[in-house]
């Protein structure tokens, strides 16, 4: 399966509607430098970096009932993330490269996958395989939430070949049963690499935000979802509770079943709502001195819940404390903005 670069025909038109959204005319001849350090003040929470990098979209393509969407823009400094710890990754080289992004999609839900199953991109030039298949990390963004990316470089300008491995994904319910999206192999996409239509992307400083508790605005990305959570109104169920952890939201919703309460619980970043994917979760209630539940929380996709983390339990009583345990944060890398939240996370308590 192949999409045509839509830089050739129609990338002009979508480079416009970022810089209606972001600000700047995108007419730089050389590429945006990195953003600067960034402000020291940070303490473990959210904050509005200084440089706001606009996009450009590739194409999309559908794999079964997964669709995959490619976008770039320049070479970015991000941060990895194992256990609690991050790794800062910063920019090598501008001149050929650029900073590619990936994100997938249930066709039919409009769901956001962000699971752990990976994603890899090789680059081919006339067929020709250049380089070893480089996975993409895991990412989360104050811009398009949850996403898989990393810093792409080429030999010189030309055309290309992107081939993007999905491999298979198994998303569980919150009823329990699994879906399998097990129709793999590559998507192509073409992509004529030139650094003066790169550099075309627009770019918007502000400086006087730089470090302030809020965050970038999402951006509008037409008919590609975004990873945001429900409100807690719209989540099934009643509120239980709601909490804040490393800077994280967290809303607590029961559902009654015939087999018992359905226990959603839905972490999400502030300003934005963007789902927390990648967490160790595990929950205990207390009721009146006893421990009534204790266990797991596993990662669940929904309709209606969107990515979230769930388990059925008996039920709950008013009076009842609830004690979610951040067993391990996000193991997502980071954009500017999200590097030190979510990352310290004690338990987050409430009461029924």
């Amino acid at each position: 399966m192949r999409r045509r670069d839509t830089l050739r025909a129609g990338g002009s038109t979508v480079l416009l509607a970022l810089a209606g959204c972001l600000g700047g005319d995108g007419g730089s001849a050389e590429p945006e430098s990195d953003d600067p350090s960034p402000p020291w003040s940070r303490d473990g929470a959210v904050y509005h970096p200084g440089h706001l990098r606009g996009m450009s979209m590739l194409d999309s393509a559908r794999r079964g009932r997964r669709m995959v969407a490619l976008t770039y823009t320049y070479t970015e400094r991000f941060w990895t993330v194992s256990g609690r710890r991050t790794t800062r990754v910063g920019v090598e080289s501008e001149y050929n490269a650029i900073h590619l992004m990936a994100s997938v999609w249930d066709a039919q839900r409009g769901t956001v996958l962000p699971v752990d199953s990976g994603l890899s991109v090789t680059v081919l030039q006339d067929g020709e395989q250049l380089r070893a298949p480089v996975a993409l990390w895991p990412m989360l963004s104050q811009r398009m939430g949850f996403h898989f990316g990393d810093n792409i470089r080429f030999p010189e300008q030309g055309e290309y070949t992107l081939r993007v491995d999905i491999g298979e994904t198994t998303v569980r319910r919150p009823d329990g049963s699994e879906t399998r999206y097990d129709q793999g192999g590559p998507l192509e996409f073409d992509f004529g690499f030139q650094r003066v239509t790169r550099n075309r992307i627009p770019v918007s400083k502000n400086f006087d935000a730089r470090g302030e508790r809020t965050a970038v605005a999402p951006m509008e990305m037409g008919a590609m979802p975004l990873s945001v959570a429900p409100s807690a109104e719209a989540l099934p169920g009643r509120v239980v509770g709601a909490g804040t952890s490393g800077d994280a939201e967290f809303v607590v919703t029961a559902a009654e079943r015939e087999r018992g309460t359905y226990l959603t619980v839905s972490p999400r970043t502030p300003y934005n709502r963007f789902v927390l994917p990648l967490m160790s979760l595990s929950m205990g209630v207390d009721r009146a001195g006893t421990t009534v539940f204790e266990g797991p929380l596993p990662a669940r996709v929904g309709p209606d819940r969107r990515y979230h983390y769930g388990a059925v339990v008996d039920g709950f009583e008013p009076g009842d404390k609830l004690s979610v345990s951040v067993d391990a944060p996000p193991q997502a890398a980071r954009h500017a903005g999200y590097e030190t939240a979510f990352l310290e996370m004690p338990d987050v308590t409430m009461t029924v």
